[in-house]
Parts: C-alpha cells; structure tokens; sequence
C-alpha cells in the first residue's frame, strides 16, 4: 500500500532541519510517544520522523500498536503515556474512535493527549469527531510531512506536561485541604479537651493586652469570676472583685511583674457574689521590640477548696497535738504515784512476800515507769513544729559538737568509733530539733551494735545545690528489707525489749522533725549484720543570715 508520507519530498530534509536546533538527547526519562496503526509503513516513517527528538531536555520513547486490541494491551503495560498518534480505521472502521471511548471512560484517563492521524477521512469526520470526542489533535496523513509532525509532537507533550502539573497541583491541594481539614479538627477536639480539663481542674485562661486594657477569659475563668461567657474584663475591673485585705499586695506583686518580668504569682481571695474564693494568678510577660510589656497570658486556678482543707487540716493537726500533749502530761502524775504506792507496798510487805510475789510487785513497777517513759517520749514528739526555739541560721557542725557532748559517756560505754566527714554549711534550721534528731540518730547508732563487734559510725554531711544531705552510716545489726517501711512509725518496734531498750518513738520523731523543716528521712540497709544507713535531706535556703 502506497504511503501518502512518502510522497512529500521535502520529508527527511524539513525533519533534519527541525532536529538541527534542538538540544542533544537527555538522560532523563523519555516522553512516552504510542503509535497506534495498522500500516507497518508509518511505524517506520513516524519513527523516522522522531528519531533523536528532545523536547523539553527529554528523549522519545516510541512503542508500536498495530490494533486497537494491541493498543490496549500496551497502554495497560505503560500507564504513563504521554501521546497517543491514532490511526481510526484498523481492525474496523471505528476501531480508533473506540479506542478513544475506552480510554477516556473505561480507563478514566484524560491526561494522555490523542490526536488522530487518519488516511480515510470519511470514516471520521473532523467536525464529528471532535465535537463527539475527547481528542487533542486531528491531521490526515496525506497533509503530514515533517514540520506538522514535529509540531503536533511538540505541542502534544507540553500540553500534557502541562495538564500533568495541573493534576499534580490540583493533587496537592486536595491533600492540602485534606490535612487542613484534619487539622481544624484536631484543634477543635484538642481546645474542647482543653476546656474540659479546664473543668476538670477548675485553672482558666486569660489574655491580656496592656496597651487596650482587655483581658479576654476562657470559660472557666469566666465561671470562677461568676461572669458571663465569653466576658473581655479589664485590669479595674478585676481589682473590684478582689477583697479589699488582699488588694494592695496583688497590685504591688503586679507593678514589680510588670518592671522587672519573669514568672508571676499570687494568691488572693475574690467575691463572688455573696462568696469569697481563693485564686491563684500565673502569668508572663510577652516584649515589644522596644522592651516594653505587650501583653500577659496567665493562668487562673480556684483553689477555695484546698485552702479550707488546709484550714481544717491545721485546726485538726493542732486537736491532736494538744490532744498527745495534755494525754502525755495528765497521765504521767497517775503512773508516778501508782509507780510510787507499789514500791511502798512492796517494801512494808517485802518479809511476807514470797519470790513469786516479789517478782510480780516488780513486773508491777517495771510496766508503770515503762509506760512513763512512752508518756515522756509522747509528749516529746508532740511538742515538735508547736513548741521550742524558732528557725535560726547556725553552723550545723556546732550542733553536731553539742549532741555528740551529750551522747559521750554512751559513746564510752560503748568504745564507738565516730568519724565526722563532708562539709558543714551554715543552715536555717530550729537548733533544738536539729540537736534533738542528730542525737537520735546517732544513739541509734551507738545501741543497735552488733555483739562482738566495735561501732563504727559515719556521720556525713553534703551540701548539694539547694539541699542538706545528712548521713549516718553504722556496722550494727542492719534492718531486714521488709522492715524498713515500719522504722518511722510510733512505738513500732523490730527487736524486742529485753535485747535492746527503748520507747518506740526516738525515729518517728526524726521523721516528724525532718518533715517539719520540709525535708525527708529514710533507712538502707542490706539486711542482718550488714549495718544501716539513715539518710536525710533538708531544703536550704538561697542566702546566709
């Protein structure tokens, strides 16, 4: 079959002359170019004619499809075609038209360019055709020669570069919209859940711009002020809701924020109505270019109800000391005198006592002055943090001096070894339990020795940034791990009267002590025989009086 393409003789040299001004092939990936006809002949001349074009720095690949049922089959292969050349009459006369029907419906592929390249123009009208299809271009072959082709194929393949980037970019901000969406919300439930734990917490929000004066409120903040949702105050505004005691000291707090930064807060009461609640202010300071405050965001929190819990905490705590105190006291003169009438009993009686009776007269007077030592020791830990000298700075290794003056005819007695280690800083403590827990500590120490052994014991001292690390380390008899829970416990004993004396008290008091100072107390120890360890820590102030 005659060839209408090979009847231009200006062919070959119009497509030399329009490859001449085009860049050399690039490495990148090759436009993908679908030749869909049934004459093998122009295959070979639209390669021909495509041979080593670059259009936009990329090469041609060319694949070859001589039916409508083959042209499927390849574009399923290359899904990425970018140009289709499209003869209409192939296995049947509409086969091409068909083809355009399958991939722009059944495939759903409008970004591949088509246009038809047609001997037979009656079997596809122009005006028909591309009224009825979706279709890019439409030349008949006997009017191509090299220029028309190069042409079409150019503008081909920037048009679908072109509706490429448009996908793409239509892509992105779906996706856009997608994230965004998902985003809003995110931020909705997140504030909603930040509301609701605003709730929970009962601490609100607030904004507050100095140069307007406007001081917008969360909801929660709004419903601890009794103020309607959604109300813009203002610094008066806020004042006249403060009680009056409280009033001066908030603003005075307010004027340093505001002078020198940093973190602010205060606590104060409000009326509410015909209440009062206690608040308590966080905020900070967000500066201008010029230093100067902008604005403050803080923080409101109602914290009526643990002040009346503290009220009643302290109300009960000072019950129950002046309960122990007055139990302590009151029961002691009862025990000396039954103490006392037993002893006289047991000495006018002595010669019509057997050894039994006398033993008995003594378990007797032995249980009354035990339980008047308890008494004494109850009443000792009852007075601390109620009685007794007021915090004073003191060198900690003068009050160490002092308690262990006291314990040395014990120390004696027991031949102990006392080494004193570490630095001793200047502290702000009450001197009498400091004295009072150091002894304790120490006579512990010296008592609970293993037999046949010498006391060894560590008395160690590690200031540590805002912290006093006091140690006190002995070789004594150790505490089984199990046992350590109950060291600090009132008249909890772990080793029984007849082996070592005691009231039960002496290390609850040291933990009293040391939580009344805001510190801590606790033992190690690997167990029997191994020795323990007590260790406390007390907070220290920023400065030296």
């Amino acid at each position: 079959m005659r060839n209408p393409l090979s009847d231009d003789p200006d062919l070959f040299p119009n497509l030399l002359q329009a490859d001449a001004d085009e860049p050399a092939p690039a490495a990148g990936r090759p436009w993908k170019v679908l030749v869909a006809d049934d004459e093998a002949d122009v295959h070979a001349v639209l390669r021909l004619a495509l041979l080593d074009v670059v259009i936009e720095g990329r090469g041609l690949q060319v694949l070859d499809a001589f039916s409508a049922e083959e042209a499927k089959a390849v574009l399923a292969a290359h899904p990425d075609i970018a140009l289709i050349l499209l003869d209409v009459v192939m296995e049947s006369g509409r086969a091409g038209l068909d083809l355009v029907r399958h991939v722009r419906e059944q495939l759903a592929n409008r970004t591949v360019q088509i246009v038809l390249v047609t001997g037979q123009p009656g079997h596809a009208p122009q005006r028909e055709v591309i009224s009825g299809y979706e279709i890019d271009g439409y030349r008949l072959k006997s009017e191509l020669h090299g220029n028309q082709i190069f042409a079409q194929v150019h503008s081909a393949l920037r048009t679908y570069r072109l509706v490429r980037e448009q996908e793409q970019l239509q892509q992105d901000l779906e996706l856009k919209v997608r994230q965004l969406d998902a985003a809003v919300a995110a931020l909705r439930e997140s504030q909603a859940n930040f509301i609701r734990a605003q709730s929970v917490a009962h601490v609100g929000s607030w904004n507050y711009e100095l140069a307007s004066d406007e001081m917008h409120l969360s909801a929660e903040t709004c419903r601890i002020f009794g103020l309607p949702e959604g109300t813009v105050g203002n610094y008066r505004g806020y004042l006249e809701i403060v009680c009056s005691e409280d009033r001066a000291s908030l603003e005075a707090a307010w004027r340093h924020f505001l002078r020198l930064g940093g973190a602010f807060e205060h606590e104060h009461r409000i009326r509410v109505g015909n209440t009062v609640r206690y608040v308590r202010q966080r905020a900070d300071l967000t500066f201008g270019a010029d230093g100067k405050p902008l604005r403050s965001l803080g923080t409101t929190q109602d914290i009526t109800e643990r002040k009346q819990a503290e009220v009643e905490l302290r109300r009960s705590n000072a019950e129950l000391e002046q309960f122990s105190y007055a139990i302590s006291h009151d029961l002691r003169q009862p025990l000396r005198m039954i103490a006392s009438y037993l002893q006289l009993l047991g000495t006018s009686l002595a010669d019509r006592l057997n050894d039994e009776q006398s033993a008995y007269f003594g378990f007797a007077i032995d249980g009354a002055k035990r339980m008047d030592r308890m008494l004494v020791a109850l009443l000792e830990y009852s007075r601390v943090g109620r009685l007794g000298e007021p915090p004073a700075w003191i060198e900690s290794r003068v009050v160490l001096d002092e308690a262990l003056l006291f314990l040395q005819p014990t120390i004696a007695e027991a031949a102990a070894k006392i080494d004193i280690c570490g630095e001793w800083p200047r502290v702000f403590v009450r001197p009498d339990e400091m004295l009072r827990l150091l002894q304790n500590l120490i006579a512990n120490a010296v008592k609970f020795r293993f037999p046949g052994r010498r006391p060894e014991i560590a008395v160690i001292s590690r200031p540590a940034g805002a912290e006093w690390n006091l140690v006190v380390a002995d070789n004594g008899v150790g505490i089984a791990p199990a046992q350590l829970g109950r060291l600090f416990q009132v008249f909890q004993r772990l080793h029984s009267r007849a082996t070592f004396e005691g009231s039960g008290v002496g290390l609850a008091l040291c933990r009293k002590i040391a939580e009344h100072h805001g510190g801590r107390i606790w033992a190690e120890s690997d167990g029997d025989g191994s020795g323990s360890r007590f260790c406390v820590t007390l907070p220290m102030p920023g400065g030296a009086a």
